[in-house]
């Protein structure tokens, strides 16, 4: 395997399998960009509800573009469905998609609040076509790596564990920025670190958060988690709408009983390790790990791992239940920040 969960050859790489995309924005141009480069794919739809979006994305990959739904569910020869629509409509799709029996990729985050995930969890329970979300920061080269050197034990225990994430505000005339249909900076963007937060160190103790998000909507977002693990380790995690537009920003700080990870990816090229053990050989304990192949890249990586499963008639390795179970983490911290205190998991 490469990278979080793999960049496996499939056993059956040339069975045929036949998608409709969901969404003609940023991630289903993203994910169509990489499912053109696996071998026996086809995309037939491309859906969004301004028909002429639709169209300028199925032009592309020699599809068709669609402003409903109902013919994408209705047609016997689409294998799978990607679902990239916005948040507050994921109920109502995943329902079509499931009623139809098609496999489901599902963007992240998988629901928007509590209610919504009441009614995704006894929709999807005992489905047995494939289900998998995307939570891309899993087939990350970066993030999976030092998610491998934490359970390996390289750093030893860990105390203290920092992660930001930072971009430009989406746009004030979007539905992002209404926080009761995106969920704001913390469900829409912060949903990554939180669940590489539970994905590597386990489940959570207590949450206390602050945000912008109610009294500044429509111009930025801006929260601080501070999390307390089970395991008594303790999590600092940054999420900003509110650097310049058109930037990108991530950062990994873990710090261990003998040593510290660390990863910016406007700073450095590779990952870094700071042991505070002595080694014998080399001259010095400070190493660094080349980064991966530019190739490496973390969308072809999940689609091509939901594709293995679909012709390979295996689960994915990211269960729709645990990709939930970041959800309500991010609906916690959430209203931890409405009510200024800190709340148990």
């Amino acid at each position: 395997m490469m990278s979080a969960l793999g960049q496996s050859a499939s056993r059956n790489p040339q069975s045929a399998v036949c998608l409709a995309l969901l969404g003609a924005g940023n991630m289903g141009r993203r994910l169509a960009q990489a499912l053109q480069l696996i071998a026996g794919v086809s995309i037939k739809y491309v859906y969004s509800r301004t028909l002429s979006h639709a169209q300028t994305v199925a032009t592309l990959y020699g599809a068709e573009g669609v402003d409903q739904v109902h013919p994408i569910f209705e047609d016997d020869q689409i294998d799978a469905v990607m679902v990239c629509l916005p948040t507050f409509t994921r109920l109502e799709t995943l329902k079509l998609a499931v009623e139809s029996g098609k496999h489901i990729f599902c963007e992240k985050p998988l629901a928007l609040n509590p209610t919504m995930a009441d009614g995704i969890r006894k929709l999807l329970r005992g489905y047995s076509r494939v289900i998998m979300v995307g939570q891309v920061l899993r087939f990350s080269w970066e993030y999976s790596r030092l998610r491998a050197k934490v359970l390996a034990g390289e750093i030893g225990q860990v105390g203290i564990v920092r992660l930001s994430r930072c971009v430009g505000y989406p746009g004030a005339d979007s539905w992002f920025a209404d926080p009761d249909r995106s969920g704001g900076v913390i469900l829409d963007l912060l949903i990554h670190d939180l669940d590489f937060l539970r994905w590597t160190f386990g489940e959570v103790k207590q949450v206390y958060a602050r945000s912008f998000t109610s009294g500044q909507r429509g111009k930025l977002d801006y929260a601080l988690l501070n999390v307390q693990l089970q395991s008594g380790a303790l999590a600092h995690i940054e999420g900003s709408w509110a650097h310049p537009i058109g930037s990108f920003h991530q950062a990994v700080e873990i710090c261990g009983s003998q040593g510290m990870l660390s990863y910016d990816n406007l700073t450095c090229a590779n990952l870094k390790m700071a042991s505070t053990v002595e080694t014998e050989v080399g001259p010095s304990s400070r190493i660094s790990i080349p980064e991966a192949d530019p190739s490496n890249d973390p969308y072809f990586s999940e689609v091509s791992h939901f594709l293995d499963c679909i012709r390979n008639q295996q689960e994915s390795a990211i269960p729709w239940e645990d990709s939930l179970k970041s959800c309500e983490l991010a609906f916690l911290a959430i209203e931890s920040a409405r009510r200024g205190s800190p709340l148990s998991a």
